[in-house]
């Protein structure tokens, strides 16, 4: 009989589930190099729920259902995916319908209302997930897209080596940009329709780039950074955790 129940518990198979993804997320995490609170700020997930996940504490994290959002999120950031291994977590859902005689052992519940509840529940956290796969699908789809020509306008996130330029006042018909990253930021720098630089700038980091028409910054924290165009006073590129794309032109 006991081993009968240990099959059936629901919260057993979710925390040897939980440690076996967690592992497999900290791996991946710790060959890449990024920082947990990166990912937090990056994904909106509180700090102490990815905590939990990659040490397998269940106790520290929300209902099952929500457990399961947080890892598929967790791991699309990760470049692993999110979909399917977020299906190895069980939500426990089904395991109460195999329980024998549960209106008489807790005669004072209803039933329908809550499998109402749990129904409405699983219905919002769907729309979410799928509302966050297509926006993360548009965002691959247009970094793959050459880099759009903007108007000029006011500044409002482990990479190939970046070749720094002086600097010195511009040349005449150049354009040059002085960018300061005051948090860790992705970064993509085009310079006359050459990608320069495309990766991560950690916290303090500056760096300098000159073009003879047109330069192209996008970031993927633009709160994060600062930019002075032609030695001029640096402006923040746009807002925290927001993606912003600025061309700037070269004087002619």
């Amino acid at each position: 009989m006991f081993l009968i129940q240990s099959k059936l518990d629901p919260r057993t198979r979710q925390r040897g589930k939980l440690a076996e993804i967690g592992a497999r997320l900290r791996e991946v995490r710790d060959s890449r190099g990024i920082s947990l609170d990166t990912i937090a700020r990056e994904t909106s997930i509180p700090l102490r729920f990815l905590e939990a996940i990659e040490a397998g504490d269940l106790d520290s994290l929300p209902e099952p259902v929500t457990v399961r959002w947080l890892i598929s999120r967790f791991a699309n950031y990760l470049s692993i995916d999110g979909e399917e291994i977020s299906r190895r977590f069980p939500t426990g859902e089904g395991f109460s319908r195999k329980l024998p005689k549960i209106p008489r052992l807790l005669p004072d519940i209803h039933i329908r209302p809550i499998h109402l509840y749990f129904l409405y529940l699983l219905l919002v956290i769907g729309s979410v997930q799928a509302v966050s796969r297509v926006l993360e699908k548009s965002a691959l789809q247009s970094n793959r897209l050459p880099p759009p020509s903007l108007p000029i306008e006011q500044a409002r996130t482990r990479s190939n080596p970046v070749r720094p330029v002086a600097t010195n006042a511009p040349a005449s018909g150049q354009v040059v940009v002085e960018i300061k990253a005051k948090e860790d930021c992705w970064i993509r720098v085009v310079a006359d329709g050459k990608t320069e630089f495309e990766g991560l700038l950690g916290r303090g980091t500056q760096r300098v780039w000159q073009a003879d028409k047109a330069l192209t910054v996008r970031a993927g924290n633009a709160g994060g950074v600062y930019i002075a165009v032609n030695n001029a006073d640096a402006k923040k590129l746009g807002e925290p955790g927001k993606v912003q794309e600025v061309t700037y032109t070269a004087n002619r």
